[in-house]
């Protein structure tokens, strides 16, 4: 590594003296002309180039090293630096509009292109320079048909991000997510929502591999006054950001009044979609409808950003996409990614409501798509599971469209006829379901005055320990597939037939009557995805001299009091319970695929360092 030095030979400046080149190891050997204090520079190029390649260690704090204790132990001088610290030029970095330059977390304003100070009472001793890799953030995204931990709390984390601004003066909007935040090597990327924060899943890559800068797309946004522009349609937003091999679409949920309107205009009508003059019309789906409120919303989109969608479908062709959304997100997510079906989408959502009729469904069977509901949340239970096109619609129009809706969802109707309306809005995709588990006691309490002959009643009151549950049911059919021919275990815990019991085909699972509209926020979906991800990377001994056991608890208290109360439980409750804690205990697989990849172990270990567990059923 080419390296100069210089000495400070008068109290008016630097005189230029030395220069050399590194040995293979790194070890430089400077004779000072002068007892004076030195000025250290390595040539940032291939600085920047070397340093690239090198990958973070674990603990992010400087402090911790393993590289400080054995330089201070061997009684050397250990300095921690960042490679601005020790260029006197810059080193050829792509500058890109929307990112400050240099980048900050690698040039610190005060420090930059002024070297390493040696002083002069340290001119005899040995320094150790650990250098700080040249390297950015990256989400770990998995673009897999089987379940993942990591997808599940980084495309969450997207989702909410996406009801931020992309003010990048705002601490929490999604540009200090992607610019500020992903090239900070100091912490992990937090995503920040209110008062909640928490942690991604993030390993480090090339600076050069970093995220470009977000793209943010807002419909009501009036761009009338500016050249192209046009004025403010409804309420749909979004964005996008890239690096070298994967593009996160995320839209945002209901963040205002004219998203309520959205959500509730729900008369399912054709995919046409036209353009500008309605001169040429296409449509998504050969069969089936998607609901009107989505569908215009999505339409909006189309309308106010052509520009914008063509340079995104260039992108897209060409790199692994990843969509998500939460609410109304989770539903334009959904439309999204039925419109780039071509391009294999992987698509997870979080609370989001019915989107499609059946018919339709049935044509996005290939598309994979992981659907987040959260123990009560209202959201996935509308609209309802009838077909609502109906003599509202026909006789009052789109004020039709929200009377005939409520109509069908609050008319007591028998199943018969509901199926008899055929084509029906149905859920797409594989249910994950955070579900909130009871048991109960039962007995008979007969009467036992005589002479009279005794009577019998069933008594039945729920047992005092609940727990929450994380039940992916997709993964029963992965493990029945990785265990071949000797599938014994699969079938006592799980068959095909239960799955199709306990989460029928575009429904939602039973989840009782207590509908909540808390569960439906996003703060509510990510401790329990965050609580999960840290008890299996404790379980896979990765997380140290730490451990979390918040669920692991909650879970074990709730099958003692099953081995304590078996005797009175009801027989299909207790079989339902045993079958749920076997379908969680199969969500270990889901680290699989992170595991796999270079450096997995330790950014498992690195989220395990800096995680922390939310306290559940409190």
């Amino acid at each position: 590594m080419p390296w100069s030095a210089e000495n400070s030979a008068t109290p008016g400046g630097y005189e230029k003296e030395l220069k050399g080149t590194s040995d293979a190891t790194g070890l430089i050997r400077i004779e000072p002309r002068y007892g004076s204090e030195l000025r250290f520079f390595i040539d940032g190029q291939p600085l920047a180039k070397e340093m690239e390649q090198r990958s973070l260690r674990v603990s992010r704090d400087p402090n911790e090293s393993t590289v400080k204790k054995e330089a201070e132990d061997n009684g050397h001088i250990w300095h921690y630096a960042v490679i601005g610290e020790l260029c006197r030029t810059y080193p050829d970095i792509e500058k890109r509009p929307g990112e400050p330059f240099p980048p900050q977390f690698h040039f610190p304003s005060d420090q930059s292109l002024k070297g390493l100070k040696i002083r002069t009472n340290e001119l005899e001793k040995r320094h150790v320079i650990e250098i700080c890799p040249f390297r950015a953030w990256e989400l770990v995204l998995h673009h897999q048909k089987d379940y993942s931990m990591a997808n599940a709390i980084n495309l969450g984390a997207a989702a909410s991000l996406a009801y931020a601004n992309d003010n990048v003066f705002d601490t929490s909007s999604i540009s200090r997510f992607f610019i500020t935040q992903c090239q900070d090597l100091s912490k992990l990327p937090q995503l920040h929502k209110g008062s909640y924060i928490t942690n991604t899943l993030a390993q480090d890559v090339p600076f050069s591999e970093r995220y470009s800068p977000p793209v943010f797309m807002d419909t009501s946004r009036d761009t009338s006054g500016t050249e192209g522009g046009s004025k403010g349609d409804g309420d749909t937003q979004l964005f996008y950001v890239y690096n070298n091999d994967k593009i996160i679409i995320s839209w945002r949920g209901t963040a205002s009044l004219y998203d309520v309107g959205t959500d509730l205009v729900f008369r399912p009508i054709d995919t046409e979609s036209c353009n500008i003059n309605k001169v040429q019309c296409t449509s998504l789906l050969p069969k089936g409808k998607v609901h009107e409120g989505f569908w215009n919303g999505y339409t909006r989109f189309e309308r106010k950003f052509r520009d914008e969608i063509a340079t995104l479908e260039r992108l897209v062709g060409s790199l692994k996409l990843f969509i998500c959304g939460h609410s109304l997100g989770g539903a334009l997510a959904l439309v999204h990614a039925a419109t780039l079906n071509n391009s294999k989408p992987l698509l997870y959502t979080y609370g989001m409501p019915r989107t499609f009729t059946r018919d339709a469904i049935q044509q996005l069977s290939g598309l994979t798509h992981y659907r987040h509901v959260n123990d009560n949340d209202p959201v996935p239970a509308v609209p309802p599971e009838a077909n609502v096109d109906n003599e509202f619609y026909r006789l009052w129009g789109p004020v039709g469209g929200v009377l005939g809706g409520l109509w069908s969802s609050l008319v007591q109707l028998p199943l018969w006829q509901i199926v008899e309306w055929g084509d029906c809005f149905w859920h797409h995709g594989n249910p994950v379901v955070l579900l909130t588990t009871t048991q109960s006691r039962e007995w008979k309490d007969c009467k036992r005055s005589y002479p009279d002959p005794a009577g019998c009643i069933i008594l039945k009151n729920r047992m005092p320990v609940k727990t929450k549950l994380y039940l992916v049911p997709a993964l029963a059919e992965q493990v029945a597939q990785e265990a071949g021919k000797n599938q014994k275990e699969f079938i006592h815990s799980l068959t095909a037939k239960d799955l199709a019991d306990y989460f029928p085909e575009g429904k939602n699972p039973d989840r009782g009557a207590d509908l909540t509209f808390g569960d439906h926020f996003m703060t509510a979906y990510m401790p329990y995805i965050n609580n999960k991800l840290l008890e299996l990377i404790d379980d896979k001994g990765l997380s140290k001299k730490r451990h979390f056991t918040e669920h692991k608890d909650n879970v074990k208290k709730f099958e003692e009091q099953m081995k304590e109360e078996g005797l009175e439980m009801p027989d299909k409750e207790a079989e339902r319970n045993t079958k749920f804690l076997n379908l969680e205990k199969m969500l270990d697989i889901s680290l699989t695929a992170t595991l796999s990849i270079k450096n997995g172990n330790n950014i498992l270990e690195r989220f395990a360092c800096y995680g922390e567990e939310e306290i559940e059923n409190a």
